[in-house]
């Protein structure tokens, strides 16, 4: 078995903590080997004040990249979005909101190139999940890079009306996410949470019925449908909830704890 789990909302809290059950629990779960594997929108950096919770490995930016953390953070797959690809996207949205900002995830995560007025967009909790050495850039060079990933926001219009319009968007080679932030994250078609979980369990001798995942947000929903089993959080999305096969109890609860628990103590 393998638990792959999303952070923000599902194992970490607002605090950017994990609680001490959940840790015990992930723990206990690693002790009896079952990897448990966060699985998430931030980059590798954002994970710097939980990664301690974890011992095997993380797969990082929407299911781009994966690190073998028990053998000095080893890059197990890089998987870039095409200039084309961000282009094309980009410019689609250009068309309905003209001032919109783009960030562009770069050197295994590490490295954000932003427009202009990004960083000015950001809320604070973001800076603090997804920290990076940010550097800014002209649109050109965002649309002319490959890419781990691409995130867009703008103040032109309200966050619900922006989010709303540009994940209804068919660009080709695009696929466009949101983990509760105030933005779109855009990846190259066919790169997701899931996608990034199967090309893990491939490594690992493994296949989707080996896996339950955890996960809250419209970002975890492909992964949540491709598991032999998943757990919608309670206060999730409804598309975590339509994809999951079960429904955990919310973050407040210890959801995460009890799920990793109950499966634990299944496997004895």
């Amino acid at each position: 078995m393998l638990i792959a789990t999303d952070l923000d909302g599902t194992l970490v809290r607002a605090d950017n903590t994990i609680s001490s059950r959940s840790r015990a629990a992930i723990r206990v779960a690693e002790s009896a080997g079952i990897p448990v594997v966060p699985t998430t929108g931030r980059q590798i950096g954002g994970l710097e004040t939980v990664l301690d919770a974890f011992s095997r490995y993380a797969v990082v930016s929407n299911g781009s990249l994966a690190f073998d953390l028990a053998h000095d953070m080893k890059v197990l797959f890089s998987l870039m979005t095409p200039a084309a690809t961000v282009r094309s996207f980009a410019e689609t949205v250009l068309k309905y909101a003209p001032h919109a900002q783009f960030a562009s995830v770069r050197e295994d995560g590490r490295v954000f190139a932003v427009t202009e007025h990004y960083l000015d967009q950001m809320r604070p909790d973001e800076l603090v999940k997804d920290p990076a050495e940010f550097v800014q850039v002209d649109r050109e060079d965002i649309f002319s890079h490959d890419c781990l990933k691409v995130m867009v926001r703008t103040d032109e219009m309200s966050t619900d009306e922006f989010i709303s319009r540009t994940l209804a968007l068919r660009v080709p080679g695009a696929h466009t996410s949101n983990s509760g932030f105030p933005m779109v994250e855009v990846c190259a078609e066919g790169h997701d949470k899931a996608h990034g979980l199967d090309r893990l369990c491939s490594l690992l001798g493994m296949t989707s019925a080996d896996v339950v995942a955890l996960g809250d947000g419209g970002n975890d929903a492909e992964m949540l449908a491709w598991a032999g089993r998943s757990f919608a959080m309670a206060d999730g999305q409804q598309l975590a909830k339509d994809a999951a096969t079960d429904i955990a109890p919310p973050l407040a609860e210890e959801g995460f704890a009890q799920v990793v628990e109950s499966l634990v103590e299944q496997a004895a």
